[in-house]
């Protein structure tokens, strides 16, 4: 479980920098509070059992409560984020307001970009926050409750529209869910969807149907389509071969992986690079 507020306290905040390969140990869900963090540097992938999402530099990340979900990288970018955790009860100003409902419509939405204008403003208020909270004065709690009411409505107000495409097609079970986290932590190695299924503890072939049904696609599209996903980052963010991409990415043959490559984005690897660089 996330590190809960202390007793007393309705707000944590932290400026956290973790290592670019930092991941969380297991599932974890918070039952005391919502939370909300702007990510200054660093990639992440956040996978729940409803859906899968990417963090970036610029995004804010909303978490409610009870919303089981683990992360792990997804570049060598330094992780770095000023993290709020609350207890809804502070943001009673807002919800007096607007009603209870308008927390579920803001975290509706786990992941938020925006255009640059707003990201700086946002950036500062986050900033603004953590300075206020780190000077503990006498009308800190006061002022950090109106900011973050004010923070709160612009993330819901000013966010672009989050792509729903990695949402799972049903709710994931345990099972799968530790299943694709560790296709995402092994997409380099020759993973064996029967050694995958034993250590979910199903049979190969019902171990298929299971993720197909629950993640929308076959557990081999799925694993392809991490392999390419990194093999575009590899295109974009360093000079390494196709040759040198193709092995460091899980595919035995350069062949193989244009022919994947080719079939999910429509371009060869070479015309990717030269299109986007």
């Amino acid at each position: 479980m996330p590190t809960p507020i202390p007793e007393g306290q309705s707000i944590q905040i932290t400026h956290k920098k973790l290592e670019a390969n930092y991941e969380m140990p297991s599932l974890q869900a918070s039952q005391d509070h919502y939370s909300i963090s702007y990510m200054l540097s660093g990639d992440r992938k956040i996978i729940t059992p409803k859906m899968s999402f990417f963090l970036h530099a610029g995004y804010v990340g909303a978490m409610a409560p009870y919303i089981y979900h683990r992360t792990l990288p997804e570049s060598n970018q330094i992780y770095e984020s000023i993290l709020i955790k609350f207890r809804p009860e502070f943001v009673k100003p807002l919800t007096d307001k607007f009603g209870t409902q308008i927390l579920d419509r803001i975290y509706e939405q786990h992941a938020n970009s925006f255009t640059l204008e707003n990201q700086l403003h946002i950036q500062h208020a986050f900033e603004e926050i953590l300075h206020i909270y780190q000077e503990d004065s006498i009308y800190s709690e006061f002022q950090l409750q109106m900011l973050l009411c004010e923070l709160l409505l612009l993330i819901y107000t000013k966010r672009e529209k989050q792509e729903q495409s990695d949402a799972h097609a049903t709710e994931l079970s345990t099972q799968i869910t530790e299943a694709i986290y560790y296709l995402e932590r092994n997409y380099t190695k020759d993973i064996s969807i029967t050694d995958v299924a034993k250590a979910s503890g199903y049979s190969t072939a019902y171990f298929s149907r299971l993720f197909l049904k629950q993640v929308g696609q076959s557990y081999t599209d799925y694993l392809i389509a991490i392999r390419i996903r990194h093999v575009q980052d590899l295109l974009l963010n360093s000079n390494r071969s196709i040759t040198d991409i193709a092995l460091e990415t899980g595919f035995k043959y350069p062949g193989n992986m244009t022919k994947c490559f080719k079939k999910i984005t429509g371009l060869t690897p070479m015309e990717f690079r030269k299109k986007n660089v």
